[in-house]
Parts: structure tokens; C-alpha cells; sequence
């Protein structure tokens, strides 16, 4: 598919790269992944891969500011799980279908909450619902930042060092490769739902 047949079917990826060429590059980046701890379920890779595509020698700083948003956006979570787990949380998850996930969410952060956030920024279990449970529970704030930190990190560098390694051929070898991290993914999960249910 061309890249015009891509900017046609995607105007947000358009303006994105237009960002990536300008002084915006790391604030659009850092927004991006606040937006994605936050408000969006979607993976947001279709989004931000064209910002280290197109600076791929930047790619890392591009991670480096996905994650602090990332970090941010769990911030913003947590305290809205800690102060208005009733109010706010409780609505969220009735819109999102996650009712049941969240509460069971929060029965493991009793056991180990670390490797429970930990297990929830590499799989794809939806994030939100982890850091507002984390929040909702009390769970330490240093511990929670750490967990979201390294985890969140190894998908972004991930992402950044194969920028650097293949360049704008990236999303092509993601695509190619889609069904394998998919198994993957679904693997991790699994995993990390039979963890919560018999640990």
C-alpha cells in the first residue's frame, strides 16, 4: 500500500508525521502515550511508529517520551482510583465492560501487586483497568512507578531499537510478523489470567 493510499485512509497519521518534522516531535509523542494510559483501549503503535520512523535515529527519544506519558497517564489513573474509585472508576469500567476484570484486579494486588502490573503492561490486558486498581487498592506509588516504568519500557525500546535497526521498514516486518506476537501476546495473557485466578 502506498503512502498516499495510507495518508487517504489516516489523516491522523498524516498530521503526526507533520508533527514528527517539526519542534513538536517529543511533546506529541509524551501526549501519545498519556492518551493511551488514559482514554484509549486501541493499541497505538499505527499512531506513533510514524514518529520514529521518521527520525529514526531519534527513535529511542521518541520511547524515552512515549514512556514518561505512559508513566503520567498511570499517574492520572491511579489517582483517580485512590480518590474517586466510586465515583469515576466504577462508571468507567461499567462503559468499558471491565467490571469484572477490574475487581478481580484488585483482589491480586492483596497477593503481589508488583508482579501483577508488571504482568499488565506486557500483556494485552487493557492498562487502564490495572492503574485504576492499583490506585483503588492503595497499592505504594514508588513500587507503582516502577512497575509501570519497566514494563511499559520494554515495549517501546522494543519498538525503538527495531526502528533503528530497519528503519521506515518497521511496520512492515510488525505486519509480517503480526500473528507471532499476537500468539505471543495471547500466550502472556493467558498466563497472566490463570495467575490471577488460581494465585
Amino acid at each position: 500500500m502506498s503512502d498516499t493510499d495510507t495518508t487517504k485512509r489516516s489523516p491522523l497519521r498524516d498530521r503526526v508525521k507533520e508533527w514528527a518534522r517539526g519542534p513538536w516531535l517529543l511533546p506529541v509523542a509524551t501526549l501519545i502515550g498519556f492518551i493511551e494510559n488514559t482514554f484509549i483501549l486501541a493499541p497505538m503503535e499505527p499512531v506513533f511508529m510514524p514518529l520514529m520512523v521518521l527520525r529514526p535515529k531519534r527513535a529511542w527519544m521518541v520511547a524515552a517520551a512515549l514512556l514518561l506519558g505512559n508513566v503520567l497517564g498511570g499517574l492520572a489513573m491511579y489517582g483517580l482510583g485512590a480518590v474517586f474509585a466510586e465515583e469515576a472508576i466504577a462508571p468507567l469500567m461499567r462503559m468499558l465492560d471491565a467490571t469484572d476484570t477490574y475487581e478481580q484486579t484488585l483482589k491480586t494486588f492483596d497477593n503481589d501487586g508488583f508482579a501483577t502490573l508488571f504482568m499488565i503492561g506486557v500483556t494485552p490486558f487493557p492498562f487502564q483497568v490495572g492503574v485504576a486498581a492499583a490506585g483503588a487498592a492503595g497499592y505504594s506509588l514508588p513500587l507503582f512507578i516502577l512497575a509501570v516504568a519497566l514494563s511499559r519500557s520494554i515495549r517501546y525500546f522494543a519498538l525503538a531499537g527495531l526502528v533503528m535497526l530497519v528503519g521506515e521498514r518497521a511496520e512492515e516486518v510488525l505486519k509480517k510478523h503480526q500473528l507471532e506476537i499476537l500468539l505471543v501476546g495471547g500466550a502472556l495473557f493467558a498466563g497472566f489470567v490463570i495467575y490471577m485466578i488460581f494465585f
